[in-house]
């Protein structure tokens, strides 16, 4: 609330009680206000508006009383969703016809960092100087610690027992012991192994010819089970060619 005294100290004289009113508005909130005419002289209109800066956000319900003693005008202040955070501006009272026109500040919002009435508060921790009581070491021991790290750098920043100082014997290890078990059944896969590319040439010189009427739905699936039959035979040998 924001009182405005009229014709007191003399005629059209115009008065505030505080000279800025702060709002703390949020985007999208809307809030309404008062401002108390009292006239203490003859009765008169008095014109309200308010500067180009807060035209989008106060809304002056009565913008032209008449004044006998005391008016209470509202005016609503609102911050749009997509408007400024922190907004200034002035309220303009106008007497005597337009003869005097005296303002007060109206701010509307939360102040950001770029304003003047924005503080930080520091600790004073952060701005006293660190002590200096330690005396810098030597250049030479300075370098052959530098030499000494760098060499144990790997051990420090790994152990003996993580998984990459153990890498080389793990993988050495993977492979001889895929290696044993391999072996006992090379002879075997290598017989399957020709037997598969023998097959795979019969198929594809069986494909390069013209055989279409041979191979219709029936013969097809019939020479499918014969395969099949031949593979299975093939497979249940080869633990006996080892023996």
């Amino acid at each position: 609330m924001q009182q405005v005294h009229i014709n007191r100290l003399g005629v059209n004289s115009i008065e505030f009680d505080t000279d800025t009113v702060e709002l703390p508005l949020s985007p999208g909130e809307e809030r309404s206000f008062e401002v108390v005419l009292i006239n203490y002289g003859a009765p008169t209109h008095v014109n309200l508006s308010v500067s180009d800066a807060l035209r989008e956000n106060i809304t002056v319900l009565e913008d032209n009383p008449y004044v006998k003693h005391e008016e209470y005008i509202p005016l609503i202040a609102r911050i749009p969703y997509d408007g400024r955070l922190y907004t200034k501006g002035q309220v303009y009272i106008t007497v005597g016809y337009g003869s005097k026109r005296q303002g007060f500040n109206l701010n509307l919002g939360h102040p950001g960092p770029n304003e003047a009435s924005f503080t930080v508060d520091v600790d004073e921790s952060l701005y006293k100087p660190a002590s200096s009581s330690q005396k810098p070491k030597s250049t030479s021991k300075s370098s052959k610690s530098s030499r000494s790290s760098s060499k144990s750098s790997s051990s420090s920043m790994f152990g003996d027992d993580h998984w990459s100082a153990q890498l080389p014997s793990i993988s050495a290890e993977m492979f001889s012991s895929a290696f044993k078990a391999i072996s006992p059944y090379s002879g075997g896969i290598l017989k399957f192994v020709v037997l598969l590319l023998l097959v795979a040439l019969f198929v594809s010189f069986i494909l390069s010819l013209d055989l279409e009427q041979f191979f219709s739905f029936y013969n097809s699936v019939l020479y499918s089970i014969m395969l099949t039959f031949l593979m299975a035979y093939l497979l249940m040998r080869l633990p006996k060619s080892k023996r």
